[in-house]
């Protein structure tokens, strides 16, 4: 793709010395679809990260995920997930600009002390960096969103001790290379994938959690608990679902956390507000709360979000009416209902409609009460997730994918309403 350093992006990433508002400053990866560069903000020396994306390498349906990735990074606002700045569409390339993790990602770390003879983590590391992955997916599982990318590579380092969860990524082609379609599209194997995906399930909040088990093993054996040479073998081995000890000298209850959490069945695994109420991870979360404030590496504004998300965290049971519950995963619930008055997006139009979610249809109507209607089959979606105001140019919006590559925008009335509907459909769909 052609965005070496000669390539100015008009006048938004450039070489250092240019006029761009983005200097160039190191390559730091290449993947399938573009490259990300750290950079400089010339207006305050800020060290960011931009991912120049190759639009014309894409098919519709990456670009979909792509800019369901933007929306998703742009909706999160915590201090353990990487945040999102602005993003550009420059001819045939988009750019994106992020926050930059100054010390690397998990799975370097693993795999370096793995190669070290097995030079374990202190159980206080593991601790401190799996509970604010879990604070992290509680951001985004509140927010009515799915990550679906959660791995070791994913999961980025600060030298201030903070752990950052990034990219969303094209996390939908998992569920492609378990139904067979696009078995080439992986970049290695997909070593997070639940059970419950390899059984052709849905993707869900649980699915989320079981990726999180995965590497609270990885951080505690320095290898990945099911390997298998090629997906069939994998498969064979997640589903047999034997874990392989872990090492003794952790505490038995972490040890136990992480068992709990790889349980085959999603319906017997633990939501990330189950797994707050264990009281390991509740001294583990007043502990490092403690640590963060004492930090003298944690600029203030961050100690204030962290002082913030836990006490959302402890605000907070499973069984309350704040979006935790997780109804039977996997298949669709038709018993789940919702109606009331929408705005529906069309050609750039907002247009007042009425929608009902009644016997696992979601149902559209120009005033409620008509006659003439059109539906979709919730089976059809296959995904639902907040559009931000910057994209929307309002609030309450929210996107339906659909499983052939089409969006819909609508629009509730209140932020609260749209929440409500993307959790209705969410559980209509067998996903929360």
């Amino acid at each position: 793709m052609s965005a070496g350093p000669e390539h100015n992006f008009e006048g938004i990433l450039g070489a250092p010395g240019s006029d761009a508002k983005y200097e160039k400053l190191k390559l730091l990866g290449t993947g399938s679809f573009g490259k990300a560069w750290l950079v400089q903000r010339k207006s305050d020396r800020a060290q960011l990260v931009c991912k120049v994306m190759d639009l014309s390498a894409m098919s519709s349906k990456d670009q979909k995920y792509m800019e369901a990735e933007i929306q998703c990074l742009a909706a999160c606002h915590h201090f353990a997930v990487i945040r999102y700045q602005e993003d550009f569409v420059v001819g045939t390339h988009m750019l994106i600009i992020m926050e930059f993790a100054d010390a690397g990602d998990l799975n370097m770390q693993i795999k370096a002390r793995a190669a070290d003879g097995s030079r374990y983590f202190e159980e206080h590391e593991i601790a401190y960096t799996f509970v604010q992955l879990c604070m992290a997916v509680d951001h985004v599982h509140r927010n009515r969103m799915l990550h679906r990318d959660i791995k070791g590579a994913n999961v980025l380092l600060m030298s201030s001790g903070l752990v950052k969860l990034g990219d969303f990524g094209f996390s939908q082609q998992y569920e492609d290379t378990v139904s067979g379609a696009v078995a080439g599209t992986f970049c290695g194997t997909p070593y997070y994938l639940a059970p419950e995906l390899w059984k052709r399930q849905r993707y869900s909040k649980k699915a989320d959690v079981w990726a999180l088990g995965i590497l609270l093993y990885e951080m505690m054996a320095l290898r990945r608990p099911f390997v298998g040479q090629g997906m069939k073998l994998l498969m064979e081995t997640v589903l047999k679902g034997a874990i392989p000890e872990l090492p003794p000298h952790y505490s038995p209850e972490l040890r136990q956390l992480c068992l709990s959490i790889l349980v085959p069945d999603p319906n017997s695994r633990p939501s990330i507000a189950d797994l707050f109420q264990t009281p390991y991870l509740q001294k583990v979360l007043s502990d490092y709360e403690k640590s963060a404030a004492a930090s003298t590496l944690i600029p203030a504004e961050t100690k204030q979000m962290i002082e913030q998300a836990v006490a959302d965290i402890r605000a907070i049971r499973p069984d309350s009416a704040a979006g935790y519950h997780i109804g039977p995963v996997g298949t669709i619930n038709r018993d789940v209902s919702y109606e009331g008055p929408i705005r529906k997006e069309s050609s750039h139009v907002w247009k007042d409609r009425y929608f009902v979610l009644q016997n696992g249809e979601l149902v559209i109507m120009i005033h409620k009460g008509d006659k003439e209607t059109k539906s979709i089959s919730v089976g059809m979606l296959s995904s639902v997730v907040p559009v931000p105001f910057h994209a929307a140019k309002c609030e309450g919006a929210f996107a339906l994918n659909t499983t052939d590559n089409k969006t819909m925008w609508m629009q509730a009335p209140s932020k609260t309403e749209c929440a409500m509907w993307i959790h209705k459909i969410q559980q209509a769909m067998g996903v929360a």
